[in-house]
């Protein structure tokens, strides 16, 4: 009931509290609406409260009697609402404001309190309150502040430079370690949006990951170098030239962040200068790749070393080496695998150079002692190359290539798969390529016998596996040995 509307059966001159059918007409009015409502008259003297506001305070109609609008209020605040009532009921205004009330059990509330004058006889007789409990949303409220301060706090103290844009692309959080890295401060950035934030970092507006987060559409492959998805999260790599007007490297992770509906409401992301690991990592390659120079050159040295000694094999290790490999990736073996053999095949018989010459270049048929001395060189070579560092088992390779599956090789007379995988091809592509090529004890075999040769003995000698390989390699006639020493 507004003002200007009083009650139509009231008496002029009457007080509110005795004048029992404008309370009554006031309460049949206020009964039929919904909401907290209560009366009071000029003084503050409560006159009605209706069941709704009764229940929420725990106010009966006993205490009714005697309570005072102020009453409700928590203490600090009755003084205010007192001197404002006086106020507005001199003025006959209305009015609106938020304030703590306290019910009889103690309880507190938070309402939005409106208030209207009432009249009777054309004067003022008190006023008209109406609550809204607001208690849950302002319990939100706080817990939603408390939740973004805690947000806040812990994105200032990431150690990564982290940025957090809203759903529309505006800068929402900048925090330390991004104005250290970037020499942006918060103040610069905060509230702003159409790519500001890649600025510091390229110089100039661009797509980046918290674009593509917040649109998956946007097209960044182009924009740089590496780029991982995993679920939802985005890492890049990229270089640039503008951080701090210096080139650095850096990494980046961003996901994006949701609302209690699950709707995508911002993105964040962390920033790392990797600079100094991407040199590292570059300085470390150079060195890996000098070393490798180093240890081919090594192998390349012993192997002629071995074949300048004996004319009569030049080329055999090269070509023994050279057949392994191609075996080996027939047999779909790994770059690596492949890579060992090559290395190995190509010095597997260095040991030779411990044993004395006229044996080596013997014509005739070698006596039992010259045979053990011919025996010695799987294991020399083994101890020649074993104190260097090879990343696979060079030594254990040249070791074990004159092994045979049935035990009747040497020098350890290993079995089967006691023997390397990588041995058991060693020995195929030089027993094939001993018999194909001239010896000064006889002609050359050629091809078609050597293969011979380790078909008839596969199983027993040799490893049915790479005699089955060894022969494709032949049979699809791509293959030749390569004439000359080691190839680099």
């Amino acid at each position: 009931m507004s003002a200007g509307h009083p009650p139509q059966n009231t008496k002029k001159g009457s007080n509110p509290n005795g004048d029992s059918a404008g309370i009554s007409q006031l309460a049949a009015v206020l009964d039929t609406v919904n909401g907290l409502f209560c009366a009071y008259d000029t003084e503050g003297r409560m006159v009605y409260m209706n069941q709704k506001l009764k229940k929420l305070l725990g106010v009966s109609d006993e205490i009714l009697k005697d309570l005072n609008v102020t009453d409700l209020a928590i203490e600090r605040h009755r003084r205010r609402i007192q001197d404002k009532l006086r106020a507005r009921i001199q003025a006959g205004s209305e009015s609106c404001w938020e304030l703590p009330i306290r019910s009889q059990l103690d309880r507190e509330f938070i309402v939005i309190a409106r208030t209207s004058p009432w009249y009777q006889q054309g004067k003022i007789a008190g006023e008209i309150l109406l609550m809204e409990d607001i208690t849950e949303l302002k319990l939100t409220e706080a817990e939603l502040r408390e939740s973004q301060r805690r947000l806040a706090d812990t994105i200032e103290s990431l150690p990564d430079a982290t940025a957090v844009v809203d759903r529309g692309g505006r800068i929402t959080y900048w925090n330390r370690a991004m104005v250290e890295m970037t020499g942006y401060p918060a103040a610069d950035m905060i509230g702003k949006g159409d790519h500001e934030y890649t600025i510091p970092f390229y110089g100039y507006r661009r797509p980046a990951l918290l674009d593509y987060i917040l649109e998956p559409s946007t097209n960044i492959d182009r924009e740089y170098t590496y780029i991982h998805r995993d679920g939802n999260v985005l890492f890049i790599e990229a270089k640039t030239d503008k951080l701090r007007g210096r080139e650095a490297y850096i990494w980046a992770r961003a996901t994006p962040l949701y609302d209690t509906k699950g709707d995508v409401v911002g993105a964040i992301e962390t920033v790392r200068d990797v600079t100094d690991r991407k040199l590292a990592e570059a300085d470390l390659k150079n060195s890996h790749e000098r070393l490798e120079a180093i240890f081919r050159g090594t192998v390349s040295a012993l192997s002629v070393a071995t074949e300048k000694r004996d004319q009569f094999t030049s080329g055999h290790q090269h070509r023994v080496a050279t057949l392994a490999a191609a075996i080996a990736s027939a047999m779909g073996l790994p770059a690596k695998t492949i890579d060992d053999i090559r290395i190995a095949g190509a010095v597997h018989d260095i040991g030779k150079l411990y044993v004395p010459l006229d044996i080596l270049s013997k014509t005739g048929k070698l006596s039992e002692i010259e045979m053990l001395f011919i025996k010695t060189h799987p294991s020399a070579g083994s101890d020649i190359v074993k104190s260097i560092p090879f990343e696979g088992p060079i030594a254990e390779i040249i070791l074990q290539h004159h092994e045979r599956l049935d035990g009747s090789g040497y020098p350890q007379g290993l079995h089967g798969e006691e023997i390397l995988l990588e041995a058991r091809i060693m020995a195929v592509a030089d027993v094939v390529e001993a018999m194909s090529s001239h010896r000064p004890y006889r002609a050359a075999m050629g091809i078609d016998k050597a293969l011979l040769e380790i078909r008839d003995h596969a199983g027993t000698l040799y490893d049915p596996a790479v005699v089955k390989a060894c022969g494709e390699v032949f049979a699809e006639g791509k293959f030749e040995f390569p004439s000359g020493g080691l190839e680099s």
